[in-house]
């Protein structure tokens, strides 16, 4: 639910913005300056410097909290991490996007530098995101070991067994992953099957519920069999990408903490000249 929520206002807003000042910004570079939407829209206009300041300021609350969340044990009273992260990307991803509208598409300088450095840090923070979903973690936030991850495997085949009077081994047969028996040796060919896998989700579904009507089980009993394997199916898959993508999350903080350093400290310079030559936008 809170992620439907946060997509509809990252949208409205963004939508919002953009299309309030999208006559400037379609404008030639030349004529924007004797354009008297300068005013609004340019980099130093009074809505051009407020989405900047306000992309910024939703960049440092999304950093600065969601790494608070980690590492102060009294803000789980707060929330579970998994919504702060919810959190941390909606911030993380609109305020670049208000900061793109602040520079209305011209780069030029530091400017640059800040914002293609901004541009990596969201891109790898999108990826970074792809690799964290798919490690299993507890209610707690912590990542589950291999064979807590084997230990649910079981008790959802038997559940399933349960509900559809099929033996397990069968269930397991057409449930095991078909592309790969062994956990891929190195990070390209785990990344690899991670696509592969959710590429092929709808058609493992549909190949299921064929299994499902050939065993002559029941409508009612069908929509609850499928949840179960759906689960069942991703724990499996995620047994398999279990230790290459834990040590992939490793290398990507290693270099996503760094760049996201980089980018505060352009940004903070280039804050700090704006107000040094007196673009002090309200204040």
């Amino acid at each position: 639910m809170l992620t439907l929520v946060l997509t509809v206002v990252w949208l409205a807003v963004a939508g919002a913005a953009l299309v309030s000042g999208l006559d400037y910004y379609l404008l030639p570079i030349e004529e924007r300056g004797f354009s008297e939407l300068a005013a609004l829209f340019s980099p130093t206009g009074l809505v051009g410097q407020g989405l900047g300041i306000v992309g910024t300021t939703m960049i440092l609350v999304g950093v600065t909290g969601y790494s608070a969340r980690k590492r102060f044990a009294f803000l789980g009273r707060l929330g579970p991490l998994s919504a702060w992260l919810q959190v941390h990307i909606f911030l993380c991803t609109l305020g670049p996007f208000l900061v793109l509208l602040h520079t209305t598409f011209k780069f030029g300088g530091i400017v640059s530098i800040g914002f293609w450095s901004m541009a990596i840090v969201v891109a790898s923070g999108v990826f970074g995101r792809y690799v964290y979903v798919r490690i299993p973690k507890a209610l707690n936030g912590g990542f589950l070991s291999l064979a807590a991850i084997r230990d649910e495997v079981s008790e959802l085949s038997g559940n399933i067994a349960q509900q559809t009077g099929i033996g397990i081994a069968d269930i397991d047969s057409v449930l095991r992953p078909r592309r790969a028996a062994d956990p891929p040796s190195g990070l390209v060919g785990a990344l690899a099957m991670a696509l592969r896998e959710d590429l092929g989700h709808r058609r493992d579904r549909r190949r299921l519920r064929s299994f499902l009507k050939d065993h002559q089980v029941s409508k009612a009993l069908e929509a609850p069999a499928l949840s179960l394997a759906a689960e069942q199916r991703r724990l499996r898959v995620q047994a398999l990408l279990l230790q290459p993508f834990q040590r992939l999350f490793r290398y990507w903080h290693a270099v996503h903490l760094p760049l996201a350093l980089v980018m505060l400290v352009i940004v903070t310079l280039h804050v700090g000249v704006s107000i040094l030559f007196g673009y002090t936008w309200i204040f």
